[in-house]
C-alpha cells in the first residue's frame, strides 16, 4: 500500500506499507548418518544375526562358527534410514513500513524518511532421526528394537523419529535525510549541482536452532565425542544459536560539475562508521564527454567496500562434515612406500569448525570503466564499456585441504626432528598415529600424523582478486503501422579473473614455486579462475517486444557461457567442460479498463523450450551456482492501476 499526501505548504508525505506471508512444503531425501559419527548395533539387539547364543534371530552356528556365544556388536556405515523422506514445512512473515517527507526550503530540496522491516521464518523438518533415540533402539533386546536388516519394512523406526525446528528473525531500521541544490554556484559552462546527506541504520539477526542441534540436548558417540563436535540429529552437524546486531552511521556528498558545454564531471564521497568493524571512506569520480551529438564518451573511477556480514562476525563454532583429502597423508603415502594407499586412508570425512571473527575488516575494491554510447539514429543506441575491478581483503575461509597442505609444509620443513614436541598447523587436530602411520610417515621423512579429527577454519580477510572485461549493449525502438517494436541485447565478457594469494596462501604458493612443496599438491582457489566452476567467460541476454493498442507480447532469452568443472577430468586427462545453456521466456498481454480502472492480464511461459541444466558432478546433477533446472512453467498475472 502506498499513500501520498501533499500539504498546503507544498511539502509532501509518502507512506509505504507491505506485508508478505508464505507457506511452503518440501519432500527431501531420507537421513543417512555421518561416517565420522557411526552408530552401532548392540550385540543384544533383538534382530542382530550375530547376537548371543539363544537370541531369536542369531544365525545358525554352522554359518557363523567364529562368532562367540556372547554375540558381536556391529558398526553401521554407509547406511540410510530410507523408510520415510524428510518433510519440510517453512512458514514466513515479512512486513515493512516507511514514512517519508519531502519538500523545498528556499532554494534547497530536501527529503527524509524512516523505515522499519522485520522478517521471521520457522522451518520444521519432520521424520528426522535422533542419535540418542536410535542408539537406544539399536541396543534394545526386545522386539521393539530398531531392525536395520528389515529392508525398511516394519523396522520400528517410529520410536526414533523427531521434528527439528529452526527459527530465524531479521530486523532493519533506517533513517536518512538529504539536501540538494541544483545551482550551488555558476561556472562558465553552467550551474554546479550539490547533494549532501546522512543515514543511520540498525540491523540484527537471530538464528535459533533446535535443542538437539544447539547443545541443549547432547549426544555422545562411541568414541566419546560430544557437542560441539556431534549433534543429536542424524545427518546434521552441531550448530549453536547465534545472533548479532550492528549500527552504521553514514555521511555522503556529491557534486555535479559542468566543466565545458560538452563535458560534465561527477565527484562523490561516502563515509561509513560500523559499530563492529571500524570505518571506511570511499570516493568516486566520473565524467561524460559528448564530442558529437551522436557520440558520448563516459568513464569513472570509484572505490567501494563490502562490510563483513553479521554472520561472519558473530557466528559461534559451527561444525560441518565434508569428504576431504589429507595432503600430509597423501605425501607420506607417495613417498613412504604406500602409493596406492593400501594401508593409509587419505580421503575421508573431515570435520570443519568455522567461526566468526571480530578482527574482520571490510573488503575494499577499486573500479574503473571507460566506454562509449553511440546513437546514430533516434531509434538505435549502441553502448560499449570496458571495466576492471581490483578487490583486496576478500573475506572467506582458508579451506580444509589448504590447511592440510600447510600442515604438510610445516612437517617437511621440520623433517624428523623432535617429532614428539614439534608444533605443526594448530588449525589441524589429529588423532594419535598408529604404528602403520608412524612407519609410513617416517619413511617419507616427516613426523607422523594420525587421522584428522577436525580443522579449525576461522573467517578471515584473505586474498586479492583482479577482474576485467567489457559489456556491450544494443537497443532499438521503432514505431510502425504494425505496432511498436523494441529490441535489446546485453552481453558481458570477462577477460581476466585472477585471485592472488595472500597471508598463509602466499606462503604455500611461495613454497611450491621454490620446490619445497611438490608440484602435484594442489593449492586451491588461486591463479587464473576464468572459465572455472561457474566463472563463465561470457553471459548474454536479449529481449524482443511488440505492442499495439490493447495487445502486447515479448520474447526474451538468456545464455550462460560454458565453463569447466575443476574437480573432474575425462579419462584422457582433459577438462570436463559444462556446455553453455540458453533459455527463453515469453509473455502475452491484454490490457483493458474496468470502470475506468486500467487493467492488464498477462500469460507467461518461463523456459519456453523446456531446456534442462547441463550435467555436472553436483548434488542434484547440475551446477546450481550457475544454472537452474526448473523446466518449463506457466503463470498468469493480473494487474490493476488506480
Amino acid at each position: 500500500m502506498f499513500i501520498n499526501h501533499e500539504f498546503e505548504n507544498g511539502a509532501e508525505a509518502f507512506t509505504e506499507m507491505s506485508f508478505y506471508k508464505s507457506e511452503t512444503n518440501l519432500r527431501r531425501h531420507a537421513t543417512a548418518p555421518f561416517s565420522t559419527s557411526k552408530l552401532r548395533v548392540g550385540a543384544e539387539n533383538y534382530y542382530n544375526p550375530f547376537g548371543p547364543c539363544g537370541s531369536p534371530n542369531r544365525l545358525p552356528d554352522e554359518l557363523i562358527p567364529d562368532v562367540p556365544c556372547s554375540g558381536l556388536e556391529l558398526t553401521i556405515d554407509n547406511y540410510r534410514f530410507a523408510e520415510l523422506p524428510h518433510i519440510v514445512d517453512n512458514d514466513g512473515d515479512t512486513y515493512r513500513f516507511l514514512q517519508g517527507f519531502r519538500g523545498e526550503m528556499g532554494e534547497w530540496d530536501w527529503e527524509t524518511a524512516f523505515s522499519h522491516s522485520k522478517a521471521t521464518k520457522e522451518d520444521t523438518t519432520h521424520n528426522r532421526v535422533s542419535n540418542n533415540l536410535m542408539a537406544e533402539a539399536l541396543f534394545d533386546s526386545t522386539a521393539a528394537a530398531y531392525n536395520p536388516f528389515s529392508g525398511g519394512v516394519n523396522s520400528n523406526i517410529e520410536r526414533a523419529l523427531i521434528d527439528v525446528v529452526r527459527f530465524n528473525e531479521t530486523e532493519l531500521t533506517t533513517f536518512d535525510a538529504k539536501f540538494s541544490h541544483p545551482e550551488l554556484f555558476m561556472l562558465p559552462a553552467g550551474p554546479v549541482g550539490f547533494v549532501v546527506g546522512v543515514e543511520y541504520r540498525e540491523e540484527s539477526f537471530i538464528d535459533d536452532r533446535d535443542d538437539r542441534l544447539d547443545g541443549t540436548i547432547t549426544f555422545t558417540d562411541y568414541e566419546g565425542d560430544v557437542y560441539p563436535y556431534v549433534s543429536d540429529v542424524v545427518n546434521s552437524s552441531p550448530t549453536p544459536d547465534s545472533s548479532g546486531k550492528r549500527d552504521v552511521s553514514s555521511l555522503f556528498a556529491e557534486v555535479q560539475v559542468p566543466i565545458l558545454d560538452n563535458l560534465n564531471a561527477q565527484v562523490a564521497i561516502r563515509y561509513e562508521d560500523f559499530s563492529d568493524v571500524g570505518n571506511t571512506t570511499v570516493g568516486k569520480v566520473a565524467f561524460g564527454w559528448r564530442p558529437a551529438d551522436m557520440l558520448l564518451v563516459r568513464g569513472s573511477w570509484s572505490e567501494a567496500f563490502r562490510a563483513p556480514n553479521l554472520i561472519t562476525v558473530n557466528e559461534d563454532i559451527v561444525a560441518r562434515n565434508n569428504n576431504r583429502n589429507d595432503y600430509a597423508c597423501i605425501y607420506a603415502a607417495e613417498n613412504g612406500g604406500d602409493p596406492d594407499q593400501d594401508t593409509l586412508d587419505c580421503r575421508n570425512s573431515i570435520q570443519r569448525i568455522a567461526q566468526g571473527s571480530d578482527f574482520l575488516k571490510p573488503e575494499e575494491s577499486t573500479n574503473t570503466s571507460i566506454g562509449i554510447v553511440l546513437t546514430p539514429t533516434d531509434e538505435l543506441t549502441v553502448t560499449f564499456d570496458y571495466w576492471s575491478i581490483e578487490k583486496e581483503s576478500t573475506i572467506g575461509l582458508f579451506g580444509e585441504e589448504n590447511h592440510t597442505v600447510l600442515d604438510l609444509l610445516l612437517r617437511i620443513e621440520n623433517g624428523l626432528s623432535n617429532c614428539d614436541s614439534a608444533q605443526f598447523n594448530p588449525a589441524v587436530t589429529r588423532q594419535t598415529p598408529d604404528d602403520d602411520q608412524v612407519s609410513i610417515y617416517e619413511a617419507a621423512g616427516i613426523c607422523a600424523g594420525g587421522d584428522i579429527q577436525f580443522v579449525d577454519d576461522q573467517y578471515a580477510n584473505l586474498d586479492d582478486r583482479n577482474l576485467a572485461g567489457y559489456d556491450i549493449g544494443i537497443y532499438y525502438d521503432v514505431k510502425t503501422e504494425m505496432g511498436k517494436f523494441k529490441f535489446s541485447y546485453n552481453g558481458s565478457f570477462i577477460e581476466e579473473f585472477e585471485q592472488v594469494a595472500g597471508g598463509q596462501a602466499a606462503v604455500l604458493v611461495a613454497a611450491q614455486e621454490s620446490g619445497v612443496l611438490p608440484a602435484n599438491i594442489p593449492i586451491a582457489g588461486f591463479a587464473d579462475l576464468i572459465g572455472q566452476d561457474g566463472n563463465q567467460e561470457k553471459r548474454e541476454s536479449m529481449r524482443v517486444s511488440w505492442s499495439k493498442g490493447d495487445l502486447a507480447a515479448s520474447l526474451s532469452g538468456n545464455k550462460i557461457g560454458s565453463f569447466y568443472q575443476s574437480s573432474l577430468t575425462l579419462n584422457d586427462g582433459t577438462r570436463y567442460v559444462i556446455p553453455s545453456m540458453t533459455t527463453f521466456n515469453a509473455t502475452f498481454d491484454y490490457s483493458f479498463d474496468v470502470n475506468d480502472i486500467s487493467t492488464r492480464l498477462r500469460f507467461g511461459i518461463r523456459n519456453l523450450t523446456d531446456e534442462r541444466a547441463p550435467l555436472a558432478d553436483r548434488y542434484f546433477g547440475f551446477f546450481s551456482d550457475a544454472h537452474r533446472d526448473y523446466g518449463r512453467s506457466y503463470y498468469m498475472d493480473f494487474k490493476t492501476r488506480f
